[in-house]
This record gives C-alpha cells, sequence and structure tokens, in this order.
C-alpha cells in the first residue's frame, strides 16, 4: 500500500497541543507550528482500525498487560534492532519523561549529580531539577558541521561523582545517530565511575537512510547490566496520545526497584486499553508504513537543505542522521537570541522551538519540526526568506 505524506490534514480545535496552544505559548494563534516533535501524518491505517473494532466491543474495563504487549516489543526490538529482549526485562512506563522522573527518584538522592549532554531535550533538565538533584553538564562540542562528544570533559565530570547520566540516543535535537564506538566509550566510562546510565532512545526508529541506531544496552552483558533504556512507538508512529511506553531493565535487582516505585503509584504501571492496542499493532503491523515514513522524511531533510541554501543561505543546518526535527542556526544576521525569536514569530509567523530551552550551545539556535507534508516546508522557507 502507497500512503500519501503530502496530504494536508486539518488540526485545529481537535486538543492538539501543537496548533490549539499556539496562543499560550508564543502569544499569537495565526502560527505555522513546527515546533513540538508530533507529525502531521495520519497515524498508520491498522492502528486506527484496531482501535476501531475495539470500540465495538462496549465496556473499557480494567485490564492488565496481555501476552501481545510483550510479544510485540520482543519481535520489533530483534526485528528493527537486532537486539534480543527478554519478557521479564520490560516494564511500562507513560512517558519516557514519566519513567525517566521515575528513574531519577529510584536510583538517586536529593542533592545528587545527574549528567546530560546539551543542547538536549529540554525535560531532562526539568526532570532533575524538580526533584532537587544537581545538573552536571557536558557539552557536545562541534567538528565541521557535525555535532560530538567531548570525551575528555565526560571522564572528567564523571570523575566528581556523578550518580546518573541520561543519554539522548539518537541526540534530539542535533539529530546525531550515535556510532557504536561512541556509545561503547560512554558507556565504559559510566561502568568504570558506578554512573547509572538512562539512555532515552524514544527516537531509535527514526533513523534517516544511511544511518543505523545501536541500542547501548545490546552492546554487551557488562554494559546492560549497568543500562535502562527507555523506548516508546509514540514518536514513530504518531501515537503521543496514546500514553504508552516501554523501559527495559535487564538487571533484576534495578529493574525490582523500579517496578516497586511505580507500583506505590498505584495504576501508573498500568497505562491504558487503547495506548496498549496501539503500541501491539503499531510493532507487529507498522513495518511497511515505517519504512515509507523514513523515505518521506529523509527526503524531507534534503528538501530543507536545498531550499534554505538556495533562498536564505545565511541560516545553515548541520549533519543531519536522526530524527524529524532540524537543528536551524541563525547566528550568522548577527542578531540576538530574543530578536531573532521575535522576528520568528511577529514578522515570519513560524512556532519554531527556541533553541536556549536545550541548554548550553542554544544561543541562536532553533528546532523545526520537518514531520509534515512538503509544502508545509516550502511555505515555512518562502516565510524566512521574506523576513531574513
Amino acid at each position: 500500500m502507497k500512503y500519501n505524506f503530502d496530504e494536508i490534514i486539518p488540526r485545529h480545535n481537535t486538543g492538539s497541543l501543537k496548533y490549539d496552544d499556539c496562543m499560550s505559548i508564543y502569544g499569537a494563534s495565526d502560527l505555522l507550528p513546527m515546533w513540538i516533535a508530533d507529525m502531521d501524518f495520519k497515524t498508520p491505517d491498522c492502528i486506527v482500525d484496531a482501535l476501531k473494532k475495539r470500540l465495538e466491543h462496549p465496556i473499557f474495563g480494567y485490564f492488565n498487560h496481555s501476552k501481545e504487549f510483550y510479544e510485540s516489543i520482543i519481535s520489533w526490538m530483534q526485528k528493527r534492532h537486532q537486539w534480543q529482549v527478554e519478557k521479564d526485562w520490560i516494564t511500562f512506563a507513560p512517558t519516557v519523561v514519566t519513567a525517566l522522573a521515575t528513574l531519577i527518584q529510584t536510583f538517586t538522592k536529593s542533592g545528587d549529580k545527574i549528567l546530560v549532554q546539551p543542547p538536549v531535550y529540554y525535560p531532562f533538565f526539568t526532570v532533575v531539577k524538580n526533584q532537587n538533584r544537581t545538573i552536571v553538564e557536558n557539552p557536545l562540542k562541534l567538528e565541521g558541521d557535525l555535532y560530538k562528544m567531548d570525551f575528555f570533559d565526560l571522564e572528567n565530570k564523571l570523575k566528581t561523582g556523578v550518580a546518573m547520566m541520561i543519554l539522548c540516543n539518537p541526540h534530539n535535537p542535533v539529530g546525531r545517530c550515535w556510532q557504536p564506538e561512541e556509545l561503547q566509550k560512554v558507556a565504559e566510562l559510566c561502568l568504570k565511575y558506578n554512573t547509572l546510565l538512562i539512555s532515552d532512545e524514544i527516537h531509535s526508529d527514526l533513523i534517516m537512510r544511511g544511518y543505523r541506531h545501536t541500542v547501548v544496552a545490546s552492546l554487551s552483558s557488562a554494559i546492560a547490566e549497568n543500562t535502562i533504556t527507555c523506548m516508546s512507538p509514540s514518536k514513530t508512529f504518531n501515537l503521543a496520545g496514546m500514553t504508552t511506553s516501554e523501559v527495559l531493565i535487564s538487571n533484576e535487582k534495578l529493574r525490582s526497584r523500579y517496578q516497586d516505585l511505580m507500583n506505590n503509584h498505584h495504576f501508573l504501571c498500568v497505562g491504558n486499553i487503547f495506548g496498549e492496542l496501539a503500541l501491539q499493532t503499531a510493532y507487529l503491523q507498522g513495518e511497511e508504513w515505517l519504512e515509507q515514513l523514513l523515505d518521506y522524511l529523509t527526503s524531507n531533510v534534503q528538501f530543507t537543505k536545498e531550499l534554505l541554501a538556495a533562498k536564505c543561505p545565511e541560516i545553515t543546518t548541520y549533519q543531519h542522521e536522526a530524527t524529524y526535527v532540524l537543528w536551524v542556526n541563525f547566528k550568522n544576521f548577527g542578531m540576538c537570541h530574543e530578536h531573532l525569536r521575535e522576528k520568528l514569530i511577529k514578522n515570519a509567523k513560524l512556532a519554531l522551538n527556541d533553541g536556549t530551552i536545550f541548554g548550553t550551545g542554544g544561543e541562536c539556535h532553533f528546532r523545526m519540526n520537518l514531520a509534515c507534508p512538503k509544502s508545509t516546508i516550502q511555505e515555512a522557507v518562502n516565510r524566512l526568506s521574506d523576513v531574513f
């Protein structure tokens, strides 16, 4: 079946955070929203059909995770990531950020140091700060148009007694698909300094053509024992509203501690009927749709880069290997960040993610969501060209 990713689907007045909350977030409602990581594509038909069928049964009572829930995750990890997962490793979280917050509560105490690598997904900062832990930064370094890890700085930071590292793999917002040797170094340093490694791999299925994702925990049994992996079909299949994610923990002692805290919150560890059904349908039947999506997203990245180079070359980007959000650099205009932000909102009428929320290195940068029809990208670049 051929899927149409060029279709424009109206989303205003559907309770969409991306579309209906622009006024509260940006101060204007007439913006082209290309900010939050939420695709403007239809959820795959197989998922919609499965949900419709379940709706034919008129009772939506308590439920527990089915055999198919576990089997679908095991099958997906083996098929897409060559990672052999055991059923006992699989635990639940409503969202990956919920999992991060719970993992911080479980394995660290007030005042403990937690390391992140900015510019990075902004909830990493809030989940640490909100629980009175101390953020330690290991900023990424830029070599040409490629972001890399600063391993010398990383080791020096870990030496100071870091309890936990939260890794973004692949990296959001800079779009790196970390290579096995890079991940090996990170994981070995965490082992060396007794730092628990939490790997946020929610974008692991969204890898541009020519690159391949590596699950950190798949590198070795020793690394797996010190790594907790957070994943979800939410980004891959546009299911964020289903609040269903998986946390994979092969270390029995770590898993037991995490599950105990989740159980203490009662039904936080269960989820909902429709989220579970969407997950298992996506993982068992959604691969054909995903393959076509990846072709389209890879094409969108190239399309955007070429348009910017032709119409507004002062706006630059970086080597992009993963995720559907592009890290865009406006430094060549010599404007302060607030002036850039004001021009984007008031003049270009664009809602992009403000780069400063991603921490160190975010100044004069903005994150652009390319999971949309090409006509939307064309309109966005035209607006940028007209204003800048």
